[in-house]
């Protein structure tokens, strides 16, 4: 897992990202929208929900 740049990174553009929230919650298959219409919040705010680390699905 990489962890969040705090904004969308260029590889998940367009794809559907696993991800680890901060509160260790791990969302996976089939991982949330990286951009576009209900998207992730990549923003880091220093709440529970944050997007801690991320990968992009194959």
């Amino acid at each position: 897992m990489n962890r969040n740049p705090g904004y969308c990174p260029r590889e998940a553009i367009g794809k559907r990202v696993r991800v680890t929230l901060a509160n260790g919650i791990v969302v996976t298959s089939p991982g949330w929208p990286a951009d576009g219409k209900g998207a992730c919040r990549w923003t880091l705010l220093g709440l529970p929900h944050d997007i801690a680390a991320f990968e992009v699905n194959p």
